[in-house]
Order: C-alpha cells, then sequence, then structure tokens
C-alpha cells in the first residue's frame, strides 16, 4: 500500500475531542480505520497550553512531530522535555502521554 495524504486532505474530517484527554484534538492522516494502515498510526493534533494527552497505549506504532511549542512527555513513567522541531517515536503498546506546558 502506498498512498500520500496532507493536511489539507483531511480538512473535512472532523476533530475529535474527548473528556479522557482535557485540551487536545486530533484529525487522523494514517490510521487502520481511515486508510487501511497496518501498525502505523499518524494524527494532526492540537494540545492547548495545559492540555493534557494522558497515560494511554494502543497496538500501532505512533510518531509525534513536535511543529510548535514545548511539552513534557511521559515514556512509561520516565519524563523528557519536549519543544518544536523533536521527532517522537513511540512503538506499539509501549504506554505515553503528553502535556502541553509551553
Amino acid at each position: 500500500m502506498i498512498f500520500v495524504n496532507n493536511l489539507k486532505s483531511v480538512s473535512n474530517q472532523k476533530w475529535t475531542t474527548t473528556d479522557k484527554y482535557p485540551g487536545v484534538r486530533w484529525k487522523f492522516l494514517i490510521d487502520k480505520d481511515f486508510n487501511g494502515s497496518n501498525g502505523l498510526s499518524l494524527g494532526y493534533a492540537e494540545i492547548a497550553p495545559g492540555g493534557d494527552l494522558t497515560l494511554h497505549y494502543h497496538s500501532p506504532d505512533e510518531i509525534y512531530v513536535i511543529t510548535n511549542g514545548e511539552g513534557l512527555l511521559n515514556k512509561s513513567g520516565k519524563l523528557e522535555k519536549i519543544k518544536k522541531g523533536d521527532v517522537v517515536y513511540i512503538g506499539g503498546n509501549e504506554k505515553h502521554a503528553l502535556k502541553n506546558d509551553g
């Protein structure tokens, strides 16, 4: 499978939000439910100042590209400061969280 997606291609997709992740909203660019990818999920997320993507895990691998601001990444209990320009790889079923503290 090979395909190309960009932010404009998901402009009609509704933002997903949940009370579980306050101050966080996202759209999927690559995901099993949207385009049949297997083992990788990639979305475009916005985390408001103070927003918290609380500790969770899921089977697909995931990549975060930090495009603005800074935050605190929780890697299964180990905290690391991340900032604009950082790229984070998260393996499947690894517990992770991200808080916008910038």
